[in-house]
């Protein structure tokens, strides 16, 4: 069983985190198709943009199933943890910190994965979240700011030291953004060197893949992201076959346009 802090999981498979696709809506349908856990929407730590009609979507959470997860994004610490602080109030129950987006309009504000090349300032945003809120406090990362520079066993390490909770690796750097294949195998050198539970993400888009990578990382979950788009019941799937080595039965009838529900 997966764990983050006292939350219990039933399942393996969660949602990953993504801008304009995993609102409210297309969480609870992947709730109902079996994601162990799903985060809201990034969400700016400047409070200043939260009036933006945009901001208060992604911060509207009513109808979802527990743990309520909110994912913040930003570069200040002080800002950061008096966003936790709000947000936990409003109802989150988990609070995730992005350090994984490679958008140039987040990297360009020293804010998601372009965090990772400054380590020091890595340790005062986690502590400093760590210490405003009472919730488990979690992170998403990437394997490194570029290729030649994969320090995300380092971040991991400071990250548990901080109080982290869960840590989860997308198995791309900063500089590939989304292309080319994602590795491993830094995800699995990073497994030596924390406790917590590990999550891995990218490119998991079947459950015999979301095996593969689990027995190779050592990994307690796997996050999916863009496999979930138009095939929300690929959670289902993934749970299924990890649990049991069975193929589930497919949802798509033979005529391809009716959904077994």
């Amino acid at each position: 069983m997966l764990r983050i802090a006292h939350h219990a999981l039933h399942g393996r498979a969660l949602l990953a985190p993504m801008a304009g696709v995993t609102d409210r809506p297309f969480r609870q349908l992947c709730r109902r198709f079996g994601a162990t856990l799903t985060c809201a929407e990034m969400l700016s730590a400047d409070q200043r943009l939260w009036s933006s009609s945009k901001s208060q979507r992604r911060m509207d959470h009513a109808g979802e199933p527990e743990p309520r997860v909110v994912q913040l994004v930003g570069s200040d610490p002080a800002q950061l943890a008096a966003a936790a602080r709000v947000n936990v109030e409003l109802g989150a129950q988990i609070i995730d910190i992005n350090m994984g987006c490679p958008a140039k309009k987040v990297c360009n504000r020293y804010c998601g994965s372009a965090l990772m090349a400054d380590e020091s300032q890595v340790a005062r945003i986690l502590d400093a979240v760590v210490r405003a809120v009472s919730v488990p406090v979690t992170l998403k990362i990437r394997t490194g700011t570029d290729p030649a520079q994969r320090n995300a066993a380092r971040i991991a390490a400071t990250a548990q030291a901080c109080g982290v909770a869960a840590l989860a690796i997308h198995g791309r750097t900063r500089a590939d953004l989304f292309r080319g294949a994602a590795e491993y195998d830094t995800i699995r050198s990073t497994r030596a060197h924390i406790d917590i539970p590990l999550i891995a993400n990218g490119d998991i888009n079947s459950a015999q893949q979301a095996r593969t990578v689990l027995d190779f990382t050592g990994a307690e979950g796997v996050m999916i992201g863009r496999a979930a788009q138009g095939a929300p019941w690929i959670f289902r799937d993934v749970n299924h076959f990890v649990a049991t080595g069975q193929i589930t039965t497919p949802l798509l009838r033979a005529s391809k346009t009716e959904i077994i529900l």
